[in-house]
């Protein structure tokens, strides 16, 4: 797990040193064991890595590569990056790590190519030049954003991983390219200015992110799952190299057979996340999906494995029982951190500016005090992300299964006293819209207050079109709209406050054998359409994957309700700390800002309601809309 960095001017103009340094310098966090910096002219084919003490011009190179490494795997200089092949014609940059590199080593070794490192980066450079890039990237499972500088071919590739787990943001100025890991490395080069972007501004008020290319800072992409930005002195080109599968022929499969199978691929996904030359641990939220992780690592680690949550003094809001529990099955070390009041409020601005979008999930600083206390333990945390969507976990897929029978009866069902507004709600209307709008945590109606002359249905349109990419079955293309959009979002902010502690996090349950065993399961398999079960919500979704989580747990466990790791927001919102904040800082810029009605703000305040939860979710939205433009808009040249 490292940092990526860099640019290319494509006019020609010399590329600065100094500036490489700096975008270097910011993503520290992501690499603080080694760092590299290199120039290159694509027209020329030639490249060069600066010492650190080299401030001389090189009026040559028009291109600047930069690597922060978190050593992982093989510990030693010889895994430094940038990393040139044997002729240094092809320079690369990878931040990730590939679970199955070591079964390409014997045949590269046939054909003639000799190992310096024990590093999955040196895999992937020699696959690249045995096989081009088509080649290597059709072999690879596992994390990663790549860049390949090809100076033979005078361009440049750089590729994200296909489920989206490592970030990569690009954006060009004037004639100028600049990718990173994270966004925030654009403030070191002087011709970037942050700038929120008010086109984008509607969707991230009413879904709490930016989905697909697009990113609330003006200018700026990210580069899609399973896609490659190439770029040439002509310019910059997208391409996509691999997509989710639709299979509209599903396997016929036993539910006993499949859950066998589901063991053993989870299981060999597992095995192959636990190489690692530094101490490694699970994150254990106490939900069934990190519990199995926990358990399966358990099963293949020799040495004493230790787990890290985090826990409230509330037990309203705590899982600590659950993490016990699930601690105790898997015969792990338990490291249980509480989330304090203090913790809350000294964190926002700091998990705000690494996050480089708004804090949508306040629930991301348990993620930030998790990977902070387990850096004094371990390098490397695997977790349960992703679970969700691949086996569908979400009570909209529930709901989006059960729509074609529920669907008949709506005039009878629309009736109903109490019950009969919320089920037209669930199940009348556009199928498509209705499932998107399930994720949607503001209504057009708020969205209005809150931010006067928004424009709602441009967003609900993008959001159409990132649906229409599915071409199998409705269920199948709601898993795979959330695969797109939701677990992306989630991914990112996984990768971003973990990194922050210089914290790799992996996710076995998106190892790709696994999603391709997924996405061929009959549907009952994932989500039931069945009404008459008990505990209709908690039994009808992840069906397979509870069922599998049976064998080391008790029903009560697998089956209880949700929780999704809540924080007592209301609590915060009451706290004088939170008033101080508001009146003083959050308040004024808003008003100052003009993105959002700032009266409309304090009087959702005033009229917080703490019996309703997804209101102080709601509310909570502008709130860390303006936490991150003052720290990443309004001052960003003091923190680069």
């Amino acid at each position: 797990m490292c940092g990526i960095s860099g640019f290319i001017n494509l006019d020609g103009s010399p590329a600065r040193g100094d500036v490489i340094r700096r975008m270097v310098s910011i993503q520290n966090h992501r690499g603080p064991d080694d760092n590299g910096v290199c120039l290159f002219s694509l027209a020329k084919g030639s490249a060069i890595e600066l010492t650190p003490d080299d401030n001389s011009p090189h009026p040559e190179m028009s291109g600047a590569l930069g690597f922060n490494r978190l050593s992982i795997l093989d510990l030693s200089t010889n895994g430094h990056q940038p990393m040139f092949n044997a002729d240094r014609s092809v320079m690369l940059a990878f931040n990730g790590e590939i679970y199955n590199a070591r079964q390409f080593t014997s045949e590269l070794q046939s054909a003639g190519y000799t190992f310096r490192s024990h590093t999955d980066t040196e895999v992937i450079l020699y696959l690249y030049e045995h096989y081009g890039l088509d080649g290597m990237l059709a072999r690879l499972n596992g994390m990663f954003a790549i860049v390949i500088v090809d100076l033979r071919k005078q361009e440049i590739f750089i590729a994200r991983d296909p489920l989206g787990i490592k970030p990569l943001y690009w954006t060009q100025t004037g004639s100028t390219v600049l990718f990173a890991s994270e966004a925030k490395a654009f403030l070191a080069h002087p011709h970037f200015t942050p700038e929120i972007d008010q086109a984008h501004l509607s969707e991230f008020l009413a879904f709490r992110y930016v989905a697909g290319e697009d990113y609330l800072l003006k200018g700026v992409r990210q580069l899609r799952p399973g896609n490659i930005l190439r770029i040439t002195r002509e310019g910059t080109r997208i391409q996509r190299y691999w997509s989710i599968p639709d299979v509209l022929q599903k396997r016929q499969i036993s539910p006993e057979d499949a859950l066998d199978e589901l063991n053993e691929r989870f299981a060999a996904s597992v095995k192959s996340q636990l190489q690692s030359d530094v101490p490694l641990g699970c994150q254990l939220s106490g939900g069934i999906d990190s519990s199995l992780v926990t358990t399966h690592a358990r099963s293949h680690f020799n040495a004493d494995l230790e787990t890290f949550s985090v826990i409230f003094d509330d037990p309203e809001f705590s899982e600590e029982r659950w993490i016990k529990e699930a601690a105790n099955v898997a015969n792990a070390k338990s490291h249980r951190y509480t989330f304090s009041d203090s913790f809350f409020f000294e964190t926002l601005s700091d998990a705000s500016y690494h996050l480089d979008q708004p804090l949508n999930h306040p629930n991301s600083l348990g993620i930030w005090l998790l990977a902070r206390e387990s850096r004094k333990h371990v390098t490397v945390l695997l977790s349960g992300e992703g679970a969700d969507e691949v086996f569908g976990g979400y009570t909209r897929f529930y709901y989006a299964s059960m729509r074609p029978k529920i669907a008949p009866w709506l005039p009878l069902l629309g009736k109903l006293p109490r019950w009969g507004k919320s089920i037209e709600r669930q199940f009348g209307g556009d199928s498509i819209n209705s499932f998107i709008g399930a994720s949607q945590w503001m209504r057009p109606e708020l969205l209005q207050q809150l931010s006067p002359g928004s424009i709602f249905e441009p967003a609900l349109e993008k959001r159409r079109a990132l649906f229409s990419e599915g071409q199998g079955n409705h269920l199948g293309n709601c898993l795979k709209y959330d695969m797109q959009t939701h677990m992306v979002d989630l991914l990112v902010r996984q990768d971003k406050m973990t990194m922050a502690h210089s914290v790799e996090n992996r996710v076995p349950f998106l190892d790709l054998n696994l999603v391709q065993f997924a996405r061929n399961l009959p549907d009952n398999c994932l989500v039931s359409d069945s009404i008459a079960i008990r505990d209709t919500k908690m039994r009808g979704s992840k069906v397979l994957l509870k069922q599998l989580a049976r064998r080391a747990f008790n029903d009560k466990f697998v089956y209880r309700k949700k929780s999704g790791f809540s924080l007592p927001l209301v609590k915060y919102y009451q706290d004088k700390r939170f008033k101080v904040l508001m009146e003083d800082v959050l308040l004024p810029g808003m008003a100052r800002r003009g993105l959002v009605d700032a009266e409309v703000v304090r009087n959702w305040w005033e009229k917080m309601v703490p019996a309703h939860p997804e209101t102080n979710e709601t509310f909570w939205i502008p709130i860390a809309l303006e936490l991150w433009a003052q720290r990443f808009i309004d001052t960003p040249r003091t923190h680069s």
